[in-house]
């Protein structure tokens, strides 16, 4: 940090020209001793400017700055490897994920224009664009994963059931009835399985709406100076966003494995 900050001194206009001068007058002089000079009152200069409280201040500003647009960058990565998942045809993942991306978007810019008097805002502001590029990358697994092509639905799996429960009813031959019972056994445990998936897509769609109304809250925060600050709350989903981000790359290792196997 120290050294970036006498490298941006050593070429700010206000040392170059002590240097520039030096260089002038060696050369009208035909002397190389100004330049010698120069040379030294200008690493003196840029070395007094870096450890100046303003420059300090300065480069300080800058560096949160290029850590902002890191994160904003790291967004929009998220943003465009959604987009190779996301349906052709515009539906409903399509349009909540643009206003959430609107909404990074929003608050970033909104701090930009704002940003000398906004620095105490750097970390929520941070944590605002983390949490955008965190809902991208979960909905594309939960996308990835929800993709594959059924065969069967689970209507297809009910009405197969309820034949077969049907047949059962009917046949007295014992080797039919074991081969039924097993296929009903099998059928229930699909059903099963289905209505256990069908809660945790709804408590995973929940967290993203979570996550939605979060960002929302957060940028109306930030357009408004005077509102009550909400940053424990955004702190609060960019925590759980993480631990579904953490869990959603465990279940597509689980996949991946699966499929190898």
């Amino acid at each position: 940090m120290r050294f970036k900050q006498f490298m941006a001194a050593a070429t700010d206009w206000r040392t170059l020209v002590i240097l520039g001068a030096g260089v002038v007058a060696a050369a009208v002089l035909s002397n190389p001793f100004p330049a010698v000079i120069a040379l030294g009152i200008y690493l003196w200069a840029a070395q007094r400017l870096s450890a100046s409280g303003q420059y300090q201040a300065a480069a300080e500003q800058l560096q949160v700055k290029a850590g902002l647009e890191a994160k904003y960058k790291a967004m929009q990565d998220a943003v465009a490897e959604l987009c190779k998942v996301l349906p052709q045809k515009p539906g409903e993942w399509n349009r909540r994920s643009a206003q959430v991306q609107h909404l990074a978007r929003s608050i970033y810019h909104e701090w930009l224009s704002h940003a000398a008097e906004r620095q105490d805002q750097v970390p929520a502001v941070g944590e605002a664009l983390h949490l955008a590029g965190l809902y991208m990358k979960i909905l594309r697994a939960h996308l990835a994963l929800n993709s594959r092509p059924n065969l069967t639905t689970p209507a297809d799996v009910r009405n197969r059931l309820a034949r077969n429960q049907m047949r059962l009813e009917q046949t007295q031959d014992l080797e039919a009835r074991r081969t039924l019972l097993e296929a009903i056994e099998l059928d229930q445990r699909v059903l099963e399985r289905e209505a256990d998936e069908e809660v945790e897509r709804e408590r995973f769609e929940a967290k993203l709406a979570a996550i939605e109304s979060t960002m929302e809250m957060y940028q109306r925060n930030i357009l408004d100076p005077g509102a009550t600050p909400e940053g424990s709350r955004l702190h609060e989903m960019l925590l759980e966003a993480e631990a579904m981000d953490q869990a959603m790359d465990e279940v597509q290792q689980r996949s991946r494995a699966r499929a190898q196997a």
